[in-house]
């Protein structure tokens, strides 16, 4: 490739990354710091937090399994969600909430049919099984083993949300028309929407409630340190599924 082409070509994507600072800005202004930052102020942290409890209440040995391998990867896919919300790119965001709901998933399971198999043949397992339980099957019987609850009522309860996600990983008609309703150039190019933007956050908070009490369930010695966190009150607003599992 010539010289010149790809100084062009460098000249478009900065202009990409240019618009990617309005964006930005015009997230900060129309939802405030505290909503604009709340992926990586408050989930970020929590991650921070909960990984720093199960260090403190399990020794290495405990921590050495697949459950704990993914978990420890998630805040790299936090701050992807930051950036993503901050610059008004709104599908990937849910294509990266369903992939990381099903990724914990993937590996809870594994880890409560597998639970005295080393880190590393828990991963071979995950490869055996990840084209035979996958999807709603797999998310859906993980649930129903944290709630200790039946088929029908986690499927009322959790099936729409998780159809929702995938509205927008498959080709969808009914993701575009989701985003064309409220910003049809959104479907073309990055642009804030506040109704989008609020719904993201919403989704997120949603989606992490049930990989945090995943976390709690696998790690209950944590609990006594997560009701003396001194943000527990946004939890009661944000992650209201973890808090109820972590009281009972």
């Amino acid at each position: 490739m010539r010289a010149d082409r790809i100084r062009k070509l460098e000249q478009t994507l900065d202009g990409f990354y240019d618009r990617w600072d309005t964006i930005r800005e015009e997230t900060i202004t129309n939802l405030g710091e505290k909503d604009a930052l709340l992926i990586i102020d408050f989930h970020a942290n929590n991650w921070l937090d909960i990984i720093g409890w199960i260090d403190s209440n399990y020794d290495r040995k405990e921590q050495k399994n697949i459950v704990s391998f993914q978990f420890q990867g998630l805040f790299k896919e936090i701050y992807w969600l930051q950036f993503l919300f901050h610059n008004g790119n709104y599908p990937v965001i849910y294509r990266n909430l369903r992939y990381t709901l099903e990724l914990i998933c993937q590996a809870y399971y594994v880890d409560t049919k597998y639970p005295n198999l080393s880190l590393d043949e828990q991963i071979e397992k995950t490869k055996e099984i990840e084209e035979k339980v996958y999807g709603w099957n797999l998310v859906g019987s993980v649930l129903r083993k944290i709630f200790n609850s039946n088929e029908s009522s986690i499927r009322l309860k959790f099936k729409p949300s998780w159809d929702y996600l995938n509205k927008h990983v498959h080709p969808s008609a009914k993701q575009m028309d989701i985003v064309a309703k409220e910003d049809f150039s959104s479907l073309v190019i990055d642009s804030f929407n506040e109704k989008l933007a609020r719904n993201a956050l919403r989704d997120t908070s949603e989606v992490f409630d049930i990989i945090d009490m995943i976390i709690f369930k696998k790690y209950p010695r944590i609990r006594d340190l997560a009701l003396q966190y001194e943000f527990i009150n946004e939890w009661e607003e944000l992650l209201p599924l973890t808090m109820k599992f972590i009281r009972d």
